[in-house]
């Protein structure tokens, strides 16, 4: 499995960038040079990369169609043995939203916009209820769109009807306590 996952980061690394040296392969993945090394030859072996070049300062190596297919390959591997982690989160942030809404439908909405936030919204999504967004503080907002959906500012956050605001990044206590006086109930997903 350890080499499974050392040929997958090798295949990535070099279709993204074809003049990666050894020395910065094996900083990335926290090998030693000569790991690297063994790794990279075997995998010229299957065919999975081409070496081109002789001066090590100028190698570089280039991942053929048949390295692509088995990057994909392990991809897929690597998913299908963790699935069922997915699986389980996704059932236990449905039932923590049904236990704090007790059931009843209601309008949600996520604060944050990274990884768990996206998770988080394959869960509302399924669940098929109402879905407002999500919101940072105006502090923490990019031009970046995650899922297609502008983040869009705290204070935009009306309480107009009964919400959950579904908490997937840190958020200070005096922005929670602004809620206290609105329909807006929140539920910390993190830690």
């Amino acid at each position: 499995m350890k080499k499974e996952h050392n040929d997958f980061q090798i295949l990535k690394t070099v279709e993204a960038d074809s003049s990666v040296s050894q020395r910065k392969l094996s900083s990335q993945m926290d090998l030693n040079v000569a790991s690297v090394n063994f790794a990279l030859k075997r995998l010229i072996q299957k065919g999975f990369v081409m070496k081109e070049g002789e001066n090590p300062r100028r190698i570089s190596y280039h991942i053929t169609p048949e390295g692509l297919r088995e990057k994909t390959h392990l991809a897929y591997k690597f998913f299908d043995r963790n699935i069922h982690y997915y699986k389980e989160v996704r059932k236990d942030i449905e039932a923590r939203i049904v236990k704090a809404t007790k059931g009843k439908e209601v309008s949600l909405a996520i604060y944050g916009a990274c990884e768990h936030s996206e998770i988080t919204y394959m869960v509302v999504s399924k669940m098929s209820w109402n879905f407002l967004g999500f919101f940072l503080e105006n502090s923490k907002i990019t031009d970046e769109k995650i899922l297609n959906y502008n983040v869009q500012s705290l204070d935009l956050f009306k309480g107009d009807h009964e919400c959950l605001l579904l908490l997937t990044d840190k958020c200070s206590a005096d922005v929670l306590n602004d809620f206290d006086n609105k329909n807006i109930k929140t539920l910390s997903l993190v830690d």
